[in-house]
């Protein structure tokens, strides 16, 4: 059989023996269309193709039907509740004749034993329904990130997966990616000391990417007359009742807490994969959070979350700053109106001194700080090596590649190897992936609450705050899983 191999967009090793900087790599170019890496070569591998079925086929679904079908998958059955806009995207890749649903449920059932996986990319409030669903039917699942909408859910589907020995994974593809491997070789190896600081931003919301922006809503937006294509029900799933607006859908549902987890369910998932991976850090011990423009009903335009974890691999503790609605002044040399400063991440010395500033800064990236020199990650997707500011005591060519690889670096390519059995275990599978889901949705939590919280990780609360239990666990509609 035939697969097709990720491309690795950027490389960003240094450019000399000496490592100077090359220029563009401190630009602000982030542009994330070019980040989404695409098959390089083809090559020959073993087993028939699997057969999968997707739930969910508009814009996260038409990518991950893309790219399964250039590893040479067979799109077999595919679901989506709304047969206009979902179905586009199914169109181009299904095999031909394969069946259509509008209900996963109806589509487990009649596609047991015809089926080897399922791809789910729904909108996040239905994540933990559907995937249950397709376990309890003993399908492996790929799930795309985050992994539920809320902390309870994600500590019941990892569990319930565990119990079952299911092959899981969840979609937060850097995770497969050699980038994290070398940061946790570089850091291990003493490369930039002790690691006690990671700053990390992100311009979503505000971003050009973005279909709209979040709109502070202090209600919920009037209802509209329901698409004929759209079944609006089955759209909401697990959640209750709430009237059909174009501002939820298409694509903006992630903008609401209801149905969304904003941008730190959006991409923190793959930038803050990074430093909790090479690190090794655990649960945080306390979250503090500060921002512009949520509300009850919706998220942030910009804000501030710092984690405090009490110890890293290298026994010391270490602080993660997350920045979202990073933005550069416009052609007036103003920031938008309103825009708030004070969310600017802050810029280290090692940066500064080479002259640059927040012009030459990437839209998306992170610095991890070291006692003796910085990492920077100018994308919102490492895969290959980050930028190396300051602390060189010795050559990063010098340290020996001692995390093993995944192969190709494609977290796709990996679930297929699962379901095969080529691997033990697939990578970012629910055991590893629980993790680094709740971490996010603690962030959000305090976002939610508007006050510090300390976090009880073995009762799943957050101490004195009996209010926050709401949110730890919400309702949810029978009949879904």
């Amino acid at each position: 059989m035939m697969f097709g191999r990720r491309k690795f967009i950027r490389d960003f090793s240094l450019a000399t023996a000496g490592f100077a900087i090359a220029p563009n790599l401190l630009r602000g170019d982030d542009d994330e269309a070019s980040k989404l890496p695409e098959s390089r070569k083809i090559f020959k591998g073993g087993g028939e193709p699997v057969r999968l079925g997707f739930v969910g086929t508009g814009l996260m679904g038409g990518e991950n039907m893309r790219q399964f079908k250039r590893l040479g998958q067979l799109i077999s059955a595919y679901c989506d509740v709304d047969t206009k806009y979902g179905f586009g995207n199914a169109r181009k890749f299904a095999e031909k004749g394969a069946p259509y649903f509008v209900d996963y449920r109806e589509m487990f059932e009649k596609m047991r034993g015809k089926l080897d996986g399922i791809v789910i990319s729904t909108p996040d409030h239905s994540h933990y329904a559907a995937a249950i669903c397709a376990l309890r039917h003993g399908f492996p699942i790929y799930l795309e990130k985050p992994m539920c909408h809320t902390i309870w859910q994600i500590r019941e589907l990892a569990k319930f997966a565990k119990e079952r020995n299911s092959i899981t994974q969840m979609g937060n593809i850097v995770h497969a990616g050699d980038g994290i491997r070398i940061c946790w070789e570089w850091i291990n190896a003493g490369l930039i000391g002790k690691v006690r600081r990671v700053v990390i931003w992100t311009d979503r919301p505000l971003s050009k990417y973005c279909n709209q922006r979040p709109g502070a809503y202090l209600s919920w937006p009037p209802s509209e007359e329901v698409p004929p294509e759209l079944d609006w029900d089955k759209w909401q799933n697990v959640e209750s009742v709430q009237g059909f607006s174009s501002k939820l859908h298409p694509l903006n549902w992630r903008r609401f807490w209801k149905y969304g987890t904003g941008s730190l369910g959006d991409i923190g998932c793959h930038m803050l994969d990074v430093p909790i991976s090479a690190l090794e850090l655990g649960y945080p011990k306390k979250v503090v959070a500060r921002s512009r423009g949520v509300t009850e009903i919706s998220v942030s335009l910009q804000d501030n979350v710092t984690y405090y974890f009490e110890k890293s691999s290298q026994g010391v503790p270490v602080t993660i700053d997350w920045y979202s609605g990073f933005l550069k002044k416009g052609a007036d040399g103003k920031y938008e109106k309103d825009y708030d400063q004070s969310f600017l991440p802050p810029l280290p010395d090692q940066y500064l001194a080479r002259g640059k500033g927040y012009e030459d800064l990437s839209d998306n990236g992170m610095f991890i700080i070291g006692d003796e020199g910085v990492l920077y990650s100018p994308t919102m997707h490492l895969f290959g090596k980050p930028v190396l500011l300051s602390g060189k005591k010795f050559n990063p060519r010098d340290i020996a590649a001692s995390k093993p690889r995944i192969r190709q670096g494609d977290l796709r390519l990996n679930f297929v190897d699962g379901i095969r059995g080529d691997v033990a275990k697939t990578c970012s599978n629910f055991e590893e992936a629980k993790v680094l889901t709740e971490i996010v949705a603690l962030g959000n939590l305090a976002l939610q609450l508007g006050e510090p919280i300390v976090w009880d990780i073995k009762n799943m609360k957050c101490v004195g705050l009996e209010r926050a239990d709401a949110l730890i666990k919400t309702p949810m509609r029978d009949g879904w899983c």
